[in-house]
């Protein structure tokens, strides 16, 4: 049993490992014990993503500033899962995602300052922004860029 033990254990250590060039025997069995059992996929718990989002802000705030604010509150949520960003990265993700499948009927580009899925996106941006920066913001304008993975598609919306 405690031979067993050792085993299991090394094995999800050898699996878990970070990144390495050099692949060793070791690595090949551990991978072929856990796999089967531990993969991890995303059909577990949600449908393969099929869009890739950037969410890029324009605002005034000590000088014009610019920045992808969905890859920001994304990067700070990878880089620590305690501070609390999860919800907020679920709020954005399924904000647009919701407005791709259900706000527009078609697909298309352009200008989307009447929808109200889209002023919800703003809204939601507009409050991460002056609760982060500290600061009232007058003007914010949003660029959603929608990069579709199976057929490398683009869409790109504004307010």
């Amino acid at each position: 049993m405690l031979s067993y033990l050792v085993i299991h254990f090394t094995s999800v250590f050898l699996y878990s490992k970070p990144f390495i060039s050099e692949k060793t025997k070791a690595e090949f069995y551990a991978q072929a014990y856990m796999y089967p059992y531990f993969q991890q996929n995303w059909n577990l718990f949600a449908p393969v993503p099929d869009a890739n989002y950037k969410l890029y802000c324009e605002f005034e705030n000590k000088g014009k500033q610019r920045l992808d604010l969905f890859s920001e509150i994304k990067t700070i949520h990878q880089s620590n899962r305690l501070k609390g960003y999860g919800p907020l990265l679920v709020a954005f993700s399924n904000s647009i995602y919701f407005f791709e499948k259900n706000a527009v009927q078609e697909p298309l580009n352009g200008s989307m300052e009447n929808n109200t899925s889209f002023k919800i996106i703003a809204h939601l941006a507009k409050n991460y922004l002056e609760n982060t920066r500290n600061t009232q913001l007058s003007d914010l304008r949003l660029i959603l860029v929608v990069n579709e993975i199976p057929t490398s598609k683009q869409r790109i919306y504004f307010n």
